[in-house]
């Protein structure tokens, strides 16, 4: 769910997230593909969008023919290095350090010209500077934070480091300087400048004018002072909580459990567990394994465990966190609270939202309310299904085995993964991106120097006439020099016109000939995304196979680097994935849809040895088995964001309370929300025992995604709603499973026309357009009732009412 769309912080200005057979392979497949680049570069633009049989096999062969010793290491080892992602100024850490102080001094000169801009045209050229700006420190500053994140030289991490760092330091300077804030509140309020912006322009400019001011601007001198420090600090307690995840368990979280125990989980995760426990023999004569219950011991202990009491010993022990981790979340939030009281909020929920959709914290809460209201019914049929199985109340320690029980009394499923090759879920996607928009991904030769490991494989984004719209790196497979960041869309460069550029020194220092066009005479720098995963690498001589959800997991990455391929509204500050966060994974979401649609599936997901089809029996018996849980999944994420909401709330603040007075506030606070109405409901209920807080645990510690989340971790259902419903009346999407109104197999959710609505009303706009207008515009086509659209076009409270009485798909 997450896209890295600039560093972080966020802010606009800144952009503040082989054997002999391989080596022949490689020859012959390298030649096929230089062969296949060059001819589609003089095949002209009648023909090129005529995908032809073998640019399809190309794309599929260049994930899954080679294996990770072969393909790419010759671009990545031999020949004179051309630059890291296409620029020549990244061509080795020294440089990569010179260009971040390159960058500086351009923004420097920037910085001036706008400053003394006085003349009409130099108050015009306001706007465009601070985008340029933001655009030349940020070439360097996110592919900083991509390096640091994925590159295996420590000498390119330690540059990254050093760069970032410096940077970081630079921009919070920037995001406070006075000058450049006047100046830009003197053009937005000048009538003969403003009324010249475009639409695009407008929202450009009101998101710099909104991140100065969010950076407390107009504070005094003392007032600047304390946030400052406060931003200090913030800084460093998130740091602090996410380096206390790794952190080894206390001795007196450590428990002994039965040997005998353990025999029912796999043999494989059984061996791992006791290759990395002592074991030792009781009085009693049996053998005891001694456990730190991590994720992955907790994960098969308590779905495969019989043996109720070893699985709520597991269970308290691995949610009870970590100490630290607690004490660095409490101080990170009462840090936040009194930043947003410097700054003039009432919370810092309140200063975070007010940019975003959902404008405020109780336009959230009546958001979740309205979501929780109809899913109660379900997640509590699903707990007292539990309960009847069990034959007595069932407890959070309880859900796993239980549900994995009822999964294997349907009996079991054959694996999917044979349907799923890597290479053929791309080329899907690429089927896919073409029926909709008319565009499709080519496989292309990387120069030496420009990938940082030989598993990374470059697309290039190709619309229907030919022309080049952006490149995309995949980097998918976990490796030990990777940091584990899970599933990440990082914008290496933004889209962003640059023919009419302020004339500075080193202004085209980072302008890469391969990723500059021309088109109607204007010129536009090309946006240069990076995916990554982290699938298990593949045996040598196979394909690597994908599991279900690995599938959904890169369609939704690829969602977000199609918003960076289609959102150029020549704007870098607004563009692509650069819109409100809780607006970010609406077309990410949506690509799930399209993972989970037969037609789809019937495009790509054929067995990889024998090409037959997936069965369709098999992707209904694989809906219906995630929809048993999808119900105790929703009320997950409805917990954790009401959560992340009373973390962020006014009411930490509130006067004879007293939650923030002692250290362990913020446990009492995760147990008052778990008996909120929201979730328990009126009278007897019996989710309540499954779903109830569970004294001594502390969850909260292991809450990761309230540092890059927070007060808006609702987001990730907002859209899921939103996509559902774009699916449902745009799309008419089919299902996997028994929908209503739906037949499967009679619908196309491939529609071109359907393609067509939502890149003009959504993808295209980035986030030059408030996206409550591209809400409704997109859904405003004769299946969405008249009155909720005119309630969406509002984007208040009655939006937000309406959006949270719309149901989710597969609850």
């Amino acid at each position: 769910m997450r896209t890295v769309a600039g560093s972080v912080p966020y802010m606009r200005l800144a952009s503040m997230l082989a054997g002999r057979q391989g080596r022949r392979t490689q020859g012959i497949f390298a030649r096929r593909l230089q062969t296949v680049s060059t001819a589609a570069r003089q095949s002209g633009a009648k023909a090129a969008h005529e995908t032809s049989g073998e640019d399809e096999r190309t794309l599929r062969d260049i994930f899954d023919l080679p294996t990770k010793t072969t393909l790419g290491s010759r671009w990545y080892h031999q020949g004179q290095p051309t630059g890291l992602l296409m620029e020549s100024r990244f061509v080795s850490p020294k440089s990569f350090r010179k260009a971040g102080k390159q960058a500086v001094a351009e923004a420097e000169e920037l910085v001036a010209r706008m400053l003394q801009a006085q003349t009409d045209l130099e108050k015009q050229q306001v706007l465009k500077c601070l985008d340029q700006l933001s655009d030349a420190l940020c070439r360097v500053m996110d592919v900083a934070e991509l390096v640091r994140q994925v590159h295996p030289d420590s000498a390119w991490q330690t540059a990254a480091d050093e760069v970032y760092a410096e940077m970081f330091d630079y921009m919070n300077g920037l995001n406070t300087h006075v000058g450049l804030y006047r100046k830009l509140v003197e053009v937005m309020d000048d009538p003969a400048s403003s009324r010249m912006f475009s639409q695009v322009e407008r929202e450009a400019a009101l998101s710099f004018r909104r991140d100065f001011e969010r950076s407390g601007i107009h504070l005094s001198d003392k007032a600047h002072e304390q946030f400052v420090r406060l931003s200090a600090g913030i800084h460093e307690q998130s740091r602090g909580f996410l380096r206390a995840q790794s952190l080894p368990l206390a001795k007196d979280q450590r428990i002994d459990v039965p040997l005998e125990h353990l025999r029912a989980l796999p043999s494989y995760a059984a061996m791992d567990i006791l290759q990395a426990s002592q074991s030792h023999k009781h009085a009693d004569g049996r053998t005891y394994v001694r456990l730190e219950p991590d994720d992955y011991t907790a994960h098969y202990i308590l779905r495969d465990c019989e043996d109720e009491g070893t699985r709520e010993l597991v269970y308290r022990a691995w949610q009870r966190g970590s100490s630290e981790a607690v004490q660095s979340l409490e101080r990170l939030l009462r840090q936040r609270l009194e930043l947003a009281h410097t700054v003039g909020y009432a919370s810092f929920g309140d200063m975070m939202l007010e940019d975003k959709m959902a404008r405020s914290p109780s336009h959230v809460d009546e958001f979740l309310r309205g979501l929780a209201a109809q899913a109660s019914p379900q997640w509590t049929a699903v707990a007292q299904s539990l309960r009847d199985a069990k034959g007595s109340d069932v407890f959070p320690w309880d859900r796993e085995h239980l549900i994995a029980r009822q999964q294997m009394d349907c009996g079991a499923l054959p694996s999917l993964m044979p349907y799923f090759s890597l290479g053929r879920v791309v080329l899907g996607l690429s089927r896919v991106f073409r029926s909709l928009y008319g565009v499709e991904l080519r496989a292309t030769v990387p120069q030496p120097g420009e990938i940082w490991h030989p598993e990374v494989r470059k697309l290039e984004a190709v619309d229907e006439h030919g022309r080049l719209l952006g490149v995309v790196y995949c980097d998918v497979f976990a490796r030990s020099s990777k940091a584990h960041v899970g599933a990440a869309h990082f914008t290496s460069r933004c889209a962003r016109r640059i023919d009419d550029d302020i004339r500075v020194s080193g202004s085209d220092a980072g302008h890469s000939s391969q990723t500059v066009v021309e088109r109607d005479g204007r010129k536009y720098q090309l946006p240069v995304v990076v995916l990554i995963c982290d699938f298990p690498a593949p045996s040598e001589g196979a394909p690597p196979l994908l599991t279900w959800s690995n599938v959904e997991t890169i369609f939704h990455e690829m969602g977000h680097a199609m918003h960076s391929m289609l959102g150029q509204n020549g704007y870098h500050n607004v563009a692509g994935t650069r819109c409100p966060v809780d607006f970010v994974e609406l077309p990410s979401i949506l690509m799930e849809h399209f993972a989970r649609s037969p037609s789809v599936l019937s495009l790509f997901a054929s067995h990889y040895k024998t090409d037959a089809p997936l069965p369709p029996g098999l992707i209904r018996q694989q809906a219906e088995l995630r929809r048993q849980s999808s119900a105790l999944e929703l009320h997950s994420q409805l917990f954790m964001s009401a959560l992340d909401q009373r973390y962020h709330s006014a009411r930490l603040g509130a006067s004879g309370e007293g939650t923030m007075v002692t250290d362990g506030w913020s446990t009492r606070v995760l147990a008052e929300v778990h008996r909120d109405s929201m979730f328990t409901g009126p009278g007897p209920n019996p989710a309540n025992s499954l779903l109830a807080y569970v004294r001594g645990t502390r969850w909260q510690s292991r809450f990761t995604h309230l540092i890059g989340y927070g007060a808006s971790y609702y987001a990730y259902l907002f859209d899921r709603v939103l996509a559902g419903q774009i699916w449902s009346r745009v799309f008419a999407g089919d299902y996997p499973h028994s929908h209503p109104g739906h037949e499967p197999g009679v619908l196309n959710p491939l529609d071109r026309d359907a393609g067509e609505r939502f890149k003009n009303e959504v993808l295209q706009w980035g986030g030059g357009r408030n996206p409550w207008l591209s809400l409704a515009a997109v859904l405003d086509n004769g299946r969405t009732p008249s009155s909720d659209i005119e309630a969406i076009a509002k984007g208040d409270r009655s939006s937000m009412r309406t959006v949270g009485s719309w149901q989710l798909p597969g609850i």
